[in-house]
């Protein structure tokens, strides 16, 4: 996902300290609500955890203490903006089978855009989402490629400020992608889109809805 999105690696890897540090630097509603998302509100609470992040990112020579004011690189920086100021997240949850899946996080801060991807040990790969591409163009190449890789998976897309239980599903059909809005356990009727611009038009209008809740 990451190759076609980027001519060049711009990801950055942190740690859960680090990113407990990072989520708890502005007490904001916005932080809380990425708190919420990236499930760190425990660890954003605990100050020995906290404490651990920043000398990490020092240690890594990604931030620096001069006094009392504490600078990060340009990399970190916008990192921490976009976890204090996030209008809006999307997570993307790609089944591969009933039993293995991955996820995506797409954050929306005013002009900039990131993609958070989970990985072991509960650390975090970040990178800006290539600005070539709008925000569901970019979901919908994300879309495509998993269900392209496993056609028996399936993905669950859940957008908005804080989260919530509306669910856009997808699955591959013979005919395009198949995808319908669930409410909790309520499924709604499936539909069809049946090229690739219907289904960026698929997540744009789920994105606008979730967006207005």
């Amino acid at each position: 996902m990451t190759e076609a999105q980027t001519a060049t690696d711009t990801s950055l890897g942190f740690g859960v300290a680090e990113m407990a540090y990072l989520v708890q630097l502005q007490d904001t509603d916005e932080s809380r609500a990425s708190a919420a998302w990236l499930r760190l509100t425990e660890e954003s609470e605990n100050k020995q955890l906290v404490s651990a992040g920043l000398s990490s990112l020092i240690a890594r020579r990604l931030a620096a203490v001069d006094g009392t004011n504490v600078e990060f690189d340009a990399k970190v920086d916008a990192v921490a903006y976009t976890l204090s100021h996030a209008a809006k997240w999307t997570q993307l949850d790609l089944l591969m089978d009933a039993q293995r899946a991955d996820s995506v996080l797409h954050a929306e801060a005013g002009r900039i855009s990131l993609i958070f991807q989970p990985r072991t040990m509960m650390s975090w790969f970040v990178l800006p989402q290539d600005a070539h591409f709008s925000k569901e163009a970019a979901e919908a190449f994300i879309v495509r490629e998993h269900l392209l890789k496993y056609p028996e998976g399936g993905v669950k897309i859940r957008s908005g400020r804080v989260p919530s239980s509306q669910q856009l599903l997808i699955r591959k059909d013979t005919r395009g992608w198949a995808h319908t809005i669930a409410q909790g356990d309520v499924v709604g009727p499936e539909q069809l889109a049946t090229t690739s611009e219907d289904l960026t038009a698929v997540l744009k209008a789920f994105d606008h809805e979730a967006g207005e809740n």
